[in-house]
């Protein structure tokens, strides 16, 4: 009876041991699309370390979110697994679309929930969101901008794109593009010539304006969690009148290396850094 205890004792810290290591140490996963084409391709499995830039804890509140520094803090050109930022709203039958791209394209989406039975909307954590790949390009405090395709950082070209082959079309200034962050015609951006936009630090001051809220109401609202609202052209934090804001996060810029076919940074936006798993090594 004895030896049956003993054996169940150390299966039981046996499966302990292993879900910490899943959780906050290394983790198998496949790869969904081509977006990272042709290092990575749709199918391949890699490893994800956790340990970089370290197993957080508290990620879906961003009040009390945190990691354990075991290691180093990303650096550019790393291979990032992160959740999908704009999977906190989901359509259960459009598993594999956003939500808001879904809703940019058809402003009659919700008529199409019904009628199409694509199901109500979900409302997902952090770390129930989808899995995305893609490679750090820019990192928190760093001023950005696409100018005719080419991604520059702190006015530098510092493009990490590996080409994919395929003949490239380069959209010029002004054409604006729905489909692309921050999604709002006042700013005329495209795929190509976006920006410039500053990546925000956490502790960084935001003065609030009628011309910068845009650009960063998203991070505000669904990131942050903040009661925060413009009434004309004045600003509200938990109804009571505010002129700056103060970020509680990191935030990192991504692309995908296949970058015609990936779905990244240039279309909705920064990735906070509770949303980040690890790196693949």
């Amino acid at each position: 009876m004895k030896k049956a205890v003993r054996v169940l004792v150390w299966l039981a810290i046996g499966f302990g041991i292993s879900e910490l290591i899943y959780h906050y140490g290394l983790e198998l996963l496949k790869v969904p699309t081509s977006s990272m084409s042709p290092g990575i391709e749709a199918g391949d499995y890699v490893l994800v370390n956790k340990f970089i830039p370290g197993p957080r804890y508290k990620a879906n509140d961003p009040n009390r979110y945190g990691r354990f520094a075991l290691s180093r803090s990303l650096n550019y050109g790393d291979i990032v697994v992160f959740n999908f930022p704009e999977a906190d709203t989901i359509v259960p039958n459009k598993p594999g679309e956003s939500y808001y791209l879904l809703r940019r394209r058809d402003a009659g989406i919700d008529t199409l929930l019904t009628e199409e039975y694509w199901g109500e909307l979900e409302v997902l954590k952090v770390t129930q969101r989808p899995r995305m790949i893609k490679r750090v390009a820019a990192l928190p405090g760093d001023n950005i901008q696409i100018i005719r395709g080419v991604l520059n950082v702190n006015g530098v070209e510092k493009d990490f794109r590996i080409s994919s082959g395929d003949s490239v079309i380069i959209l010029p200034p002004g054409v604006y593009d729905p489909y692309v962050f921050p999604g709002n015609y006042r700013h005329g951006w495209n795929v190509d010539n976006l920006g410039p936009f500053y990546l925000p630090r956490k502790g960084d001051v935001l003065v609030l304006d009628p011309k910068t809220f845009p650009l960063y109401e998203r991070i505000l609202k669904v990131f942050e969690a903040s009661a925060i609202e413009q009434r004309g052209n004045s600003f509200y934090l938990d109804g009571k009148p505010v002129q700056q804001y103060v970020f509680k996060m990191n935030y990192y810029w991504v692309h995908g290396d296949n970058r015609n076919r990936s779905f990244d940074s240039r279309y909705w936006g920064p990735v906070p850094e509770n949303h980040i798993v690890g790196i693949v090594k």
